[in-house]
């Protein structure tokens, strides 16, 4: 009796610490970090992606963390981001966002979800749970180049994203997630 007693306290207080370090590591979101690729000794506008590299999976994509941090812009500036093809993929052209710079010159955006899952990975979202619902291929693979130009000083910059097609993990998540149904197939 003891002996069960024993695992019993012992399952609990392994249950009980689980909870604990969820809490505590999912309730308080990061800062957003700054992308590698920013030179401070540089005098004009610049911009830099972190990662620079993304695979088109569906469900390791929209979880992915994508930022875009420039600087060297006029403070107050609004800068205006998009993604366009290189190459074959020359007919893409993907707005990403907006984002203002800061009294420093600087700004840092996280792409939002919407965007990954309706622009790049080309699927729809559900409008009552939000989930992705496949409806057509992702953009092609391939090399992109996020430009950002401003609006009053007209300032311009650049800098490439490489688009990866989906690794077999990424294909194997996104079965499942069809057969958990968190991913609808029309």
């Amino acid at each position: 009796m003891n002996k069960h007693k024993l695992i019993v306290s012992r399952i609990l207080l392994v249950s009980i610490s689980a909870i604990f370090f969820m809490i505590c590591f999912t309730g308080c979101a990061p800062p957003l970090k700054k992308p590698a690729g920013l030179y401070p000794a540089y005098p004009g506008p610049q911009i830099a992606v972190e990662p620079r590299i993304i695979r088109l999976g569906i469900s390791t994509l929209l979880k992915t963390e994508i930022v875009i941090g420039g600087q060297g812009f006029v403070p107050g500036d609004s800068v205006f981001l998009n993604l366009v093809g290189t190459g074959e993929n020359s007919d893409i052209k993907v707005p990403i966002d907006v984002a203002d710079a800061g009294i420093d010159g600087q700004f840092k955006i996280k792409v939002k979800r919407e965007i990954k899952a309706l622009e790049l990975l080309r699927v729809n979202l559900d409008p009552e749970t939000n989930k992705p619902i496949i409806v057509k291929d992702p953009i092609p693979k391939g090399v992109y180049i996020i430009k950002a130009e401003t609006v009053e000083s007209g300032r311009k910059a650049e800098c490439i994203l490489i688009a990866e097609a989906p690794s077999k993990m990424d294909r194997i998540k996104d079965k499942i997630g069809i057969l958990l149904r968190k991913i609808k197939k029309e």
